[in-house]
């Protein structure tokens, strides 16, 4: 009788600490694409459809090949990046993140409600470090 009840308190406990382990887990740069309705002073969180976190570098990320992310429906991006060591993100025309293909930089850190100019690949670069 007191099973079931037990099984419930112990799921809820762990989807409790998967959120916290979450929210506390160390980061350096935070990146989200968002619906229309992006609030500069707002977490954004309910109009996010793609999001990613990191605590270093990260090498070319091809948006078409996420699934499930529809690029259409994206209207502002978020870029923060304010603690030490700090990263700047560069954004692609296309998927494979060539050179030649540099569409917009989001520099110093921070960029909250920028407009999606429908690039299609990222990447993460240390702060003042060429998008190359």
């Amino acid at each position: 009788m007191h099973l079931p009840t037990l099984t419930l308190l112990a799921t809820l406990v762990t989807l409790g600490t998967a959120t916290t382990a979450d929210t506390l887990r160390p980061r350096n740069w935070d990146l989200r694409l968002l619906k229309p309705g992006c609030e500069t002073s707002g977490s954004n969180f309910a109009i996010s459809v793609y999001h990613a976190q990191g605590v270093s570098e990260r090498s070319c990320v091809d948006l078409t090949t996420v699934r499930g992310l529809n690029l259409s429906i994206v209207d502002t991006v978020s870029w923060k990046s304010p603690s030490e060591p700090q990263f700047d993100l560069c954004m692609y025309a296309g998927g494979d993140c060539d050179s030649g293909e540099v569409v917009g930089e989001i520099r110093d850190g921070w960029g909250v409600c920028v407009k999606y100019g429908g690039w299609r690949g990222w990447k993460a670069v240390a702060k003042g470090e060429e998008c190359d």
